[in-house]
């Protein structure tokens, strides 16, 4: 099966979006997101707001006051949570890292365990 879809550019992304009901108070500041984060990227924050299951719908957004912006908070939001998170699961990590150092070093007698 060959690939059929045809790259859009960013002014097309944007007229796609704006066809399915997203709204657009800065159509310029779109484009630089787009630009920089992407459209398929920010595509997966755009579903909680659409209709995905009915193939004849393409995506309509079912409300009528989703903002580009919106999006881009919710993107925002899912990057600042995403840090905060691994900034927490890397102390954890080096925690149980030093735990079993520790551990396998005194009930061994070799600090280089590890390598054995």
């Amino acid at each position: 099966m060959k690939y059929q879809k045809q790259p859009l550019s960013i002014a097309e992304q944007i007229a796609k979006l704006e066809g399915r009901g997203l709204q657009f108070e800065d159509k310029n500041l779109a484009a630089k997101y787009l630009s920089n984060i992407s459209y398929y990227r920010l595509r997966a924050y755009t579903y909680p707001f659409q209709d995905n299951d009915d193939p004849c719908m393409d995506h309509q957004f079912i409300r009528e006051n989703i903002t580009f912006q919106d999006i881009i908070d919710l993107y925002v939001f899912d990057r600042r949570l995403r840090s905060l998170v691994f900034n927490e699961l890397e102390k954890v990590e080096v925690a149980v890292r030093t735990k079993l150092s520790q551990i396998y070093s005194e009930s061994t007698k070799n600090s280089l365990w590890y390598a054995e």
